[in-house]
């Protein structure tokens, strides 16, 4: 079977007709056009649709941290005694009688460098 023929065969075939058909070409075009070569590409939407994730999470996240900061000044605004224990475990405020010995905790110390 020489070059010749085959390559007679595949211009005669089904495939060769449908591949060289207009409308075919066309679409092929505009499918390739549209999922790689556009500014709104599907590499892109992807990548976008990412973002937006990552920004409902960190929403969520600060919304959680918003509510919990409220009801920590809730309970600082209704309760003198858990105002003065915040500000001596926060701040290191002491009265002036007292002396304020600061111990740290290796292995807390470790692991929060760790992260």
């Amino acid at each position: 079977m020489s070059v010749k023929t085959s390559l007679k065969k595949f211009f005669a075939s089904k495939i060769f007709r449908i591949i060289k058909n207009k409308y075919f070409l066309a679409t092929l075009f505009f499918i390739v056009w549209i999922l790689f070569i556009d500014t709104n590409n599907l590499i892109r939407w992807y990548s976008d649709m990412k973002d937006v994730a990552a920004q409902e999470r960190q929403k969520r996240y600060y919304k959680e941290a918003i509510k919990e900061t409220d009801e920590q000044l809730k309970e600082l605004r209704s309760n003198l005694d858990s105002l003065e224990k915040f500000a001596r475990e926060q701040y290191y405020f002491h009265k002036a009688d007292e002396e304020i010995f600061i111990v740290e905790d290796a292995y807390r110390r470790n692991n929060e460098v760790e992260r």
